[in-house]
């Protein structure tokens, strides 16, 4: 008894935390074209100096769905040897003072879908290839010393939805919204 109380004692450093994580958000190479240097105009986003406080992101379950294979009276489940389509991520963020975070996300978002228009915005007459509206968006999960442990890359993602924002009297906090993105692949990597 005393050698199992050996085997499972630990520091309590030696925990993952929940509030332990850092995110890339590379702007898509369309919007790091966008920058016109007309400060609140519609047609600008500083690229320099976006930033995102954000305080929460889900990673995705990872499955394998198993096929029901009826054999002999029995059910066995084997691999379906496939993953199931990723459900998309969701980003809760503090919107800045200057509404400049938000105003990004709505402006790709408008680039995907022009709310004038109703479809994707042409540059100058000529179509944008979609590689130019996505981007690789990068979540590190982090030590209690800082130092990056694991890392969760989105490939091409692009988001597909722009939270709410509640103004209310009542309520002196920061503003809090959110965003969703779709992806292509997620790839995980030990550091």
């Amino acid at each position: 008894m005393a050698e199992l109380k050996k085997e499972v004692r630990q520091s309590f450093l030696n925990k993952a935390r929940a509030d332990k994580f850092r995110i890339t958000v590379p702007l898509p190479p369309i919007l790091r074209n966008k920058d016109t240097r007309i400060i609140r105009s519609a047609d600008y986003v500083d690229k320099d100096s976006i930033n995102f406080s954000i305080f929460a992101i889900n990673i995705p379950p990872i499955a394998v769905e198993p096929v029901d294979l009826k054999f002999a009276g029995q059910t066995p489940r084997i691999s379906s040897m496939s993953r199931s389509a990723f459900e998309p991520v969701d980003v809760k963020f503090v919107i800045d003072n200057m509404y400049s975070n938000y105003w990004l996300l709505y402006s790709w978002l408008n680039l995907i879908h022009n709310e004038e228009t109703g479809h994707m915005v042409k540059s100058k007459g000529a179509s944008q290839p979609i590689d130019q509206y996505v981007t690789d968006i990068k979540v590190s999960g982090i030590d209690e010393y800082n130092n990056n442990v694991i890392d969760y890359t989105f490939t091409r993602c692009v988001p597909q939805q722009l939270g709410a924002i509640n103004y209310n009297y009542q309520e002196t906090n920061e503003i809090e919204s959110s965003f969703q993105f779709r992806f292509h692949q997620l790839k995980i990597k030990i550091v």
